[in-house]
């Protein structure tokens, strides 16, 4: 097919006629108004121009700059000829003539219309395969036999914008016939399968574009499996506990970095009972940790084990990791000799009385005494001194409405602990018991603070406080005996800070 382009600028000025002398009038006309040809008919056609008084020129729409070639003939006319239309669709384009010097002069058009082919060519783009996948690492190269079917057809090839870095083509256009594409690719860095297409677009609108999926293979890593506690190293002396154990139900956790690789967790019991470290483990495609609790040892001995986890991978673990737990103690005190803390000058008093419809036998005094090194804002102790800890059955007080209550004179009575739910006795103190909390002991204890920490203490088992009270004024005496069978004496001075709840 010829191909002539023509430009405004760059068209042919064809020869105007001259005026004559006295002449005014300009005026420029064309003949034929329109053409026709068949769609083999490539005989050329005539177009006579007449001009007076004017140049011109003419401009071929982009319609036909395709397939028709116009010629100079002979003065004064053009000879139009087109290419024969492969399509069934008749075509149309139009060409327009101008003067160049006088712009009240009328631009005049010819159409030229081609009918389409009885036999038209046949357009087609395929690709074989439409799809390729390919190995994450080293991959060869693939094929795609591109067929191009139809005279004059062409075709361009992309690679998405996504994946222009990791897909690389042998060729990025083609023509009619068969071209071999090859296709490559760069190695997957990701542990997550990618995808693209190359997109094959056709020359002739009536086909459509064509696409070739481009699948790349997740990169595989090799198995392994670490192992860390609170983001760093597990100790290498492995995990020991109290008596008590995992207090309040606490866990330690274990996590586990997993690739490829498959775990499980058991425990090894080196000496003492079995069955007292609880495993729970937990595997995922995300998140790998195994998390286990330590029950409370009843005897004396202390007692050992290891948490094993192991792989199916030969070389990998297996890894073991210490856990060991104290005997219980024979009593709770640190304090192992008598103790005097001297006379005790602040307060906090938190007194129970009963209320309306209540038929309570006694009355709670929760009591806290302190030296004056050492401070309580009514959360925590801070500085450095002595505590005492006492928690009081009285005589039954009734609630009333001035919220004047008083701890009745007498002797009370240093007995086992009865805790928050039980009805104790009148005039009796409730023993110390094993507690998760130093702030807020269970029972009644004797504290060392050291700069808000509780490094030492005596739990209260046995023996007597006195009470006196002058007005608002008390003195407590305290003469108790702890755990360990030693004296803890000392006092109380002053009034209560005093609550009631």
């Amino acid at each position: 097919m010829k191909k002539i382009l023509f430009a405004a600028a760059a068209c042919l000025l064809a020869i105007a006629c001259k005026p004559e002398e006295g002449e005014t009038t300009a005026s420029l006309e064309v003949s034929p108004s329109s053409l026709t040809f068949g769609a083999e008919d490539t005989t050329p056609q005539e177009i006579a121009v007449t001009a007076t008084n004017t140049e011109w020129t003419y401009i071929l729409s982009e319609a036909g700059k395709e397939w028709i070639s116009i010629d100079d003939g002979q003065e004064g006319k053009l000879l139009v000829s087109v290419a024969a239309n492969p399509k069934a669709e008749p075509r149309t384009a139009s060409i327009v003539f101008r003067a160049t010097d006088n712009k009240r002069v009328k631009d005049r058009s010819v159409t030229v219309t081609q009918q389409g082919s009885e036999n038209p060519e046949v357009y087609a783009l395929t690709v074989d395969p439409a799809s390729l996948t390919f190995a994450a690492e080293k991959a060869e190269a693939q094929s795609v036999k591109v067929t191009a079917t139809g005279s004059g057809i062409t075709w361009s090839a992309a690679v998405e914008d996504a994946a222009k870095e990791w897909i690389n083509l042998s060729a990025e256009e083609g023509a009619e016939g068969e071209t071999t594409l090859t296709v490559t690719v760069q190695d997957n860095p990701d542990t997550a399968e990618r995808s693209a297409n190359i997109i094959l677009t056709p020359s002739e609108e009536s086909v459509g574009p064509k696409a070739v999926r481009v699948t790349q293979e997740a990169k595989v890593l090799p198995p392994s499996l670490s192992i860390s506690y609170e983001d760093g190293e597990v100790p290498e002396e492995g995990f020991s506990f109290d008596y008590r154990g995992h207090v309040q139900g606490g866990l330690t956790t274990i996590d586990i970095e997993a690739v490829n690789i498959s775990w499980n967790a058991t425990v090894s019991y080196d000496t003492g009972a079995s069955n007292w470290v609880t495993l729970f483990p937990h595997q995922s495609e995300t998140k790998n940790h195994v998390q286990f609790r330590v029950a409370e040892n009843a005897e004396a001995e202390p007692r050992s084990c290891r948490l094993v986890i192991s792989t199916d991978t030969e070389g990998i673990g297996p890894f073991e990791i210490a856990i060991r737990q104290e005997g219980k103690p024979e009593f709770l005190s640190t304090i192992t000799e008598d103790t005097d803390f001297g006379t005790l000058t602040n307060s906090y008093v938190i007194v129970k009385p009963y209320k309306e419809g209540q038929e309570k036998t006694y009355t709670i005094w929760d009591m806290r005494f302190w030296s004056d090194d050492v401070t309580f804002d009514g959360r925590e102790y801070t500085g450095t001194g002595d505590r005492l800890c006492i928690y009081v059955a009285s005589d039954p007080i009734a609630a009333n409405d001035q919220g004047e209550y008083y701890l009745p004179e007498g002797t009370y009575d240093a007995v086992a602990n009865f805790g928050y739910d039980k009805d104790p006795l009148p005039r009796t103190i409730s023993g110390g018991k094993e507690y998760y909390n130093p702030t807020f002991p269970s029972g009644s204890w004797f504290h060392k603070i050291e700069n808000g920490e509780y490094p030492d203490r005596i739990c209260i088992t046995g023996g007597t406080m006195t009470v006196t009270r002058t007005g608002n004024s008390y003195t407590l005496t305290f003469s108790f005996i702890s755990d360990a069978k030693y004296n803890l004496t000392g006092s109380f001075e002053g009034t209560f800070e005093q609550y009631a709840n």
